[in-house]
C-alpha cells in the first residue's frame, strides 16, 4: 500500500519501505552508541558531538549547496523551525550522553523506554493525532520486552533501581527527541532530504557550541588525532547524515508514534551487535525480550 502524499511527505516513498528506513535508522544508531561507548575515555562526548555534526555539514556542502543558495529566501522565511529542530536533535544527543556522568546505563536506558509513549502522548497533544487501543498495549509490550531485556529478567534489579539527576536529564532528552519527531511535519515543502539536513545540521551548530566551550574549559578540549578525526566522519556519516536522512522520510510518512516504537529495538540491536562482533551469549531473557518488543512493534504498524 503506497503512503497517502500530501507536500511533507516524501515522494514514491511505501510505507513498508519507510518501516525499513525507520528499522535501519535504529540499527545505525544502535551502532554509535556501542561506538561512543568504546571511545569516550579518549574524546569528551560533547565535544565527539559537536565536531561530528560539523563534519557532517561540511561533508554536505558540495553536493547540497547549489539546492541550499537556490532557496535561501525559503530557509530565511523559516529559520525558526530550522533552528527549533537542529536544537531539538543536538539537545536529545547531548542531554543523553551528559547523563551518563551522572547515572548508570541501566537507569538511563530504563527510562529511555517511556519514548514511544512520550512521543505518542506528544503526538495526540500537539497534533491531535490519536492511537487505537491496540496500538496502546503495543507500546506497553515493547516496554515490557526492553525492560524484560535490560533487567535481565531479575525483579531485583527494578526494586532496588534509585533514581537520580541523570535520570531526569535522559527524561529532558527524550522530550527533546520526541519534539524534533512532531515538528518534521512544520517543516516546509520546497527543499529535499539532504538540503533539508544540512540546514538542520548547521542550524544545529549553534546552540551545540556553547556547551562544547563549556565542556573545553571544565572537562578538556577534544584532542585532535587520527582517531579523533576517523570517529568524527564514521559518525557524521553513520549518524548525523545517514540515520537522520531514513529518518526524517520513514517519520513523515508513517508519523511520529509509529516511528517511536521502533526505538525500542535498540537493545535487541544491541544484543545481536554484542553477539556477532563481542561473542557475548544469548541468554532466554534476551529472546523472550525480543519477542515482546517484535509482538509491540507488530500491534503499533497493523492496519497501516
Amino acid at each position: 500500500m503506497a503512503a497517502p502524499q500530501d507536500q511533507h511527505t516524501p515522494p514514491n516513498i511505501s510505507i513498508p519501505v519507510a518501516y525499513l528506513m525507520i528499522a535501519i535508522t535504529v540499527l545505525l544508531w544502535s551502532i554509535s552508541v556501542v561506538i561512543a561507548k568504546g571511545v569516550h575515555e579518549e574524546i569528551p562526548l560533547v565535544g565527539l558531538t559537536f565536531w561530528r555534526w560539523v563534519t557532517a555539514v561540511i561533508v554536505l556542502i558540495p553536493f547540497v549547496w547549489k539546492d541550499v543558495r537556490d532557496n535561501l529566501d525559503l530557509v530565511r522565511r523559516h529559520w525558526k523551525i530550522y533552528l527549533a529542530q537542529g536544537t531539538f536533535m543536538v539537545g536529545g544527543g547531548t542531554l543523553l550522553f551528559t547523563s551518563l556522568n551522572f547515572t548508570t546505563a541501566i537507569n538511563a536506558s530504563l527510562v529511555n523506554t517511556t519514548q514511544p509513549a512520550v512521543t505518542a502522548l506528544l503526538t495526540w497533544i500537539i497534533l491531535k493525532d490519536r492511537l487505537k487501543n491496540i496500538q496502546y498495549v503495543g507500546i506497553a509490550s515493547a516496554i515490557v520486552g526492553v525492560v524484560f531485556m535490560i533487567a535481565k529478567a531479575d525483579l531485583a534489579v527494578l526494586i532496588n533501581l534509585e533514581l537520580n539527576i541523570g535520570d531526569f536529564i535522559v527524561i529532558f532528552a527524550i522530550l527533546s527527541y520526541s519534539m524534533y519527531a512532531i515538528n518534521l511535519r512544520k517543516l516546509p515543502p520546497g527543499l529535499g532530504t539532504f538540503p533539508t539536513l544540512f540546514v538542520i545540521l548547521f542550524f544545529g551548530t549553534f546552540p551545540l557550541l556553547p556547551f562544547y566551550i563549556g565542556e573545553t574549559i571544565l572537562v578538556g578540549p577534544v584532542p585532535f588525532t587520527l582517531e579523533t578525526v576517523f570517529w568524527s566522519v564514521i559518525l557524521a556519516i553513520i549518524v548525523s547524515i545517514g540515520s537522520l536522512a531514513l529518518w526524517n522520510n520513514g517519520n513523515r510518512v508513517v508519523g511520529p508514534h509509529r516511528a517511536a516504537v521502533f526505538v525500542s529495538l535498540m537493545p535487541v540491536y544491541g544484543s545481536i551487535l554484542a553477539t556477532t562482533f563481542l561473542g557475548e551469549e544469548v541468554f532466554s531473557y534476551h529472546i523472550i525480550g525480543a519477542v515482546f518488543v517484535c509482538a509491540g512493534i507488530f500491534m503499533v504498524v497493523r492496519n497501516h
